[in-house]
Formats: structure tokens, C-alpha cells, sequence
């Protein structure tokens, strides 16, 4: 582990004491959980990050872009076809 030093508003400081103390648990392991909790969230956000941006990257070149809303008619037309 690499030592650190961190500053700590008092009530922060406090408050998360007396957690160490009701979970049965050291400072520097809430202070290590907090850490992994940011980190994780950190990379759920850059995930659906990335899911959004390849949501759309597959579309056709010939789609038209409304097919959610107009899928009748396009069913229609296809079956009229036949």
C-alpha cells in the first residue's frame, strides 16, 4: 500500500470516525472504500458512455430513420409489394 495524506473538512472527519467504529472497521478501509466506490462509479459513466456512442453507429445507410414511428405504413408497403 502507498501512504497518503489527505485533508478532511471536521465534520467529515468525524462522521466517518464514528462509521469506522459502528462497522468495525479501520479509517483508511472506509477512506480505501469511498476511493473504490468513486473509481467504480467512474467506470459505469465511461461504459454507458461508450454503449451510447455505438448505439448508433451500426445504422444503415439506407434507413430512414423513422421506422418507430412509421412501422405500419413500412410494414404495409412491404406487404403491398408482394
Amino acid at each position: 500500500m502507498i501512504r497518503t495524506q489527505i485533508q478532511l473538512e471536521p465534520e467529515q472527519y468525524e462522521r466517518l470516525k464514528a462509521l469506522a467504529v459502528r462497522q468495525s472497521k479501520s479509517f483508511a478501509q472506509l477512506v480505501r472504500e469511498g476511493v473504490d466506490h468513486i473509481l467504480a462509479a467512474e467506470q459505469r459513466e465511461l461504459a454507458w458512455d461508450r454503449f451510447l456512442a455505438a448505439a448508433g453507429s451500426c445504422r444503415a445507410e439506407d434507413d430512414p430513420g423513422d421506422v418507430s414511428t412509421r412501422h405500419d405504413e413500412y410494414l404495409s408497403d412491404i406487404y403491398a409489394d408482394e
